[in-house]
């Protein structure tokens, strides 16, 4: 692969990692702009995939035939990654505003959601820490400067080089998964609330029971939680889901 080929792979999956990451910060981002994101994130993998089809049908190919080697664990990864973000593509449509469908189980696509961004960002960091020698190496050599030559009194450079990187991506998808672990956390805690005020409310009386109705339990308390968030009454939780 020439130089170009390589500097280009390099931005490409920097924006793919980059990009994937903002999506974890939803209240920061807001709706709108995460559901871009995603869009773009889920984008650039199979992009990302795509370029590299003629490695993975080779690597495939020996695969099938019994003959594993180091690249068969990478085609696992990328078979992890593309399932996914398969997975995150099509649950997140699927709950978007772009097509305000009606679910008969959101909470369910909601940990779907999550769960698989989870397990992508972890396989995503995986797959940072394996090829970390080229990402440096090429960020070095291709796309800051001009290749230089590494003195022979710093044997060590290349371990430090890895751990300053895999530090780095480390901190930031640490902080990720942490938000989407206490997002998966809140939706099953919202889930469970539910089940247990319709149960109440099924054991009332049936004007107690209309009283206490609600209209959406996902129990969102600030904007860009759910697509359907509104608050006229100004009370910081939006009115589909408190008591009629």
């Amino acid at each position: 692969m020439n130089g170009n080929a390589q500097k280009y792979n390099w931005w490409i999956d920097a924006a793919l990692f980059g990009t994937f990451l903002l999506t974890f910060f939803l209240d920061l981002t807001g709706l709108a702009l995460h559901q871009w994101l995603g869009a773009a994130a889920g984008l650039l993998a199979l992009y990302h995939l795509a370029r590299h089809r003629t490695w993975m049908q080779a690597v495939g190919a020996r695969f099938l035939e019994g003959k594993f080697n180091r690249a068969s664990g990478f085609l696992l990864i990328d078979a992890g990654l593309l399932a996914g973000f398969a997975a995150i593509l099509v649950s997140g449509l699927l709950m978007s505003s772009w097509f305000n469908l009606t679910l008969a189980n959101a909470a369910a696509w909601r940990s779907l959601h999550v769960i698989a961004s989870l397990l992508a960002l972890s396989l995503l960091v995986v797959k940072i820490g394996l090829h970390a020698r080229w990402i440096v190496t090429t960020a070095r050599e291709k796309v800051f400067g001009p290749p230089q030559v590494v003195p022979a009194a710093a044997p060590n450079r290349g371990r430090r080089d890895f751990l300053k990187l895999m530090g780095a991506v480390s901190v930031v998808s640490l902080i990720a998964l942490t938000r989407a672990a206490g997002s998966l956390m809140q939706n099953q805690s919202e889930s469970a609330s539910v089940q247990t005020s319709a149960a109440g409310a099924s054991a009332g009386s049936g004007s107690s029971a209309q009283a206490c109705a609600v209209r959406c339990g996902r129990r969102c308390s600030y904007p860009g939680h759910c697509r359907r968030y509104r608050d006229a009454n100004n009370n910081g939780r939006c009115d589909l889901g408190e008591c009629l």
